[in-house]
């Protein structure tokens, strides 16, 4: 398996997939999942795009620090997997949740690299609010009760397949003390001012009984970037990339148009 080693003691899986020839589609997942969280969207992306995942620090396949990390972190690995492929030039990125955050981070300060952006289902800032109430649904859950209750929270409509394939990616890779550590590296995020130097064309998604990032969340985003389309998908939730896929793997590629 691939692994890429972007400072002592921590390596971060990721997997190429698509088309050589095509252009550079980097898959960005959100917290708690890994890089299998878009089986709905390598189908339908591979034969037209060459195609970059991975599992963020502490998340799947991924080391798991003992110490504390942050948001900063997560942007920094991608940052030295980019180089360390020579993935530095017109980049599509698409981020969901989490993904999301480390995307517009990354654009912020590589707008060069990138040439179109798909951001959904995010937040430009974090409230502790926020990250107390998850950190308490985890302390007081068993793993697999919390593992479950993402889709519980996320899925619109629910299915329980789908349910049971998101728990297996986080039990499968993650404790309680994994996830506890992802949650609280997002605390004190906040970038919506910096928004405003984002000058590439972003598309941003959001569903609309999303209640993990809700509408406001997307809509905020929007207001913020100088150039981005916003689109809520009717009737999906927080995770859009599973129950609503066909929908929004069609808006992704027409966004993407002809690249």
């Amino acid at each position: 398996m691939p692994y890429h080693s972007p400072e002592k003691n921590i390596e971060i899986y990721y997997e190429i997939s698509g088309n050589n020839n095509g252009p550079k589609m980097i898959l960005i997942h959100g917290l708690f999942l890994n890089s299998d969280c878009w089986r709905f969207q390598l189908s339908e992306f591979e034969s037209n795009f060459h195609i970059l995942r991975f599992d963020l620090r502490g998340h799947g396949r991924s080391t798991k620090p003992k110490k504390r990390f942050t948001i900063r972190n997560y942007v920094d690995d991608m940052f030295s997997l980019l180089q360390y492929l020579d993935w530095s030039k017109d980049l599509y990125l698409i981020g969901h949740s989490l993904g999301g955050m480390i995307a517009l981070v990354y654009g912020i300060e590589n707008l060069s690299n990138v040439k179109k952006m798909v951001i959904a289902d995010s937040f430009c800032f974090i409230s502790q609010e926020a990250i107390t109430d998850v950190l308490g649904r985890i302390n007081n859950s068993k793993l697999e009760d919390f593992a479950k209750g993402i889709s519980i929270r996320g899925l619109s409509p629910y299915n329980n397949d789908t349910a049971e394939f998101v728990a297996k990616i986080v039990t499968d890779h993650m404790t309680k003390k994994d996830c506890l550590q992802a949650t609280a590296a997002s605390a004190g995020f906040n970038i919506c001012e910096n928004l405003e130097t984002l000058k590439i064309p972003v598309l941003v998604l959001v569903g609309k009984k999303d209640i993990t990032t809700p509408v406001w969340a997307s809509e905020m985003i929007h207001e913020w970037l100088p150039q981005s389309e916003l689109v809520i998908i009717p009737d999906a939730g927080h995770l859009t990339i599973f129950d609503h896929s066909k929908e929004f793997n069609d808006l992704v590629l027409n966004f993407w148009g002809n690249q």
